[in-house]
């Protein structure tokens, strides 16, 4: 049976619609990356995304908040502003994406850790940086500042606060380890 699965902006507007035979999100959103479609502000809210090539893909302000790209090739892809929180990386292969403006070199995706993913990453200028959740800062930064989010972090050695920091001491630990290999 054929399926028609369209792609919408954040705005609801339809920027890519594909059916074929066993259609499903993985495989319309692949093909509009194969066919060069401009999917800036994609709304990819949940979407299950396991083990998709996304490779050079313009994501640029896209939805992807609790989408499954576990093991996706986003290599190459245009992830500037878009929205990633709750989103699982898991095994995601992220070398050469842009991420707020930075192409990635080297980065890893932990979850679980705490409330939000912990994403620390290495510009190909090897820049260490640091997302957690919806902060993307230099590791200098967050060494000067790292309790910058009073309202939901704040220093006071609640568990949140203290997981919080576990996930940064984990992130600085992960570039330290792969800054030893280059």
């Amino acid at each position: 049976m054929k399926t028609k699965i369209q792609i919408k902006s954040i705005l609801g507007k339809v920027i890519f619609e594909f059916e074929s035979e066993n259609n499903c999100i993985t495989k319309t959103l692949e093909k509009a990356v194969s066919e060069g479609a401009y999917l800036r502000g994609a709304n990819l809210e949940g979407a299950y995304l396991q083990g998709a090539n996304l490779r050079g893909a313009n994501l640029e302000g896209a939805n992807l908040r609790g989408a499954n790209l576990r093991g996706a090739n986003l290599e190459g892809a245009n992830l500037r502003g878009a929205n990633l929180r709750g989103a699982n990386l898991e095994g995601a292969n992220l070398e050469g994406a842009y991420l707020q403006g930075f192409k990635i070199k080297k980065a890893i995706v932990f979850t679980g850790l705490y409330k939000y993913i912990t994403m620390p990453y290495i510009t190909e200028k090897n820049e260490k940086r640091i997302k957690l959740g919806c902060f993307d800062r230099s590791l200098e930064e967050w060494e000067n500042d790292f309790w910058n989010n009073n309202n939901e972090f704040p220093n006071d050695n609640s568990e949140s606060s203290n997981l919080r920091l576990m996930a940064f001491e984990t992130a600085k630990k992960w570039l330290e380890i792969v800054s030893k290999e280059e």
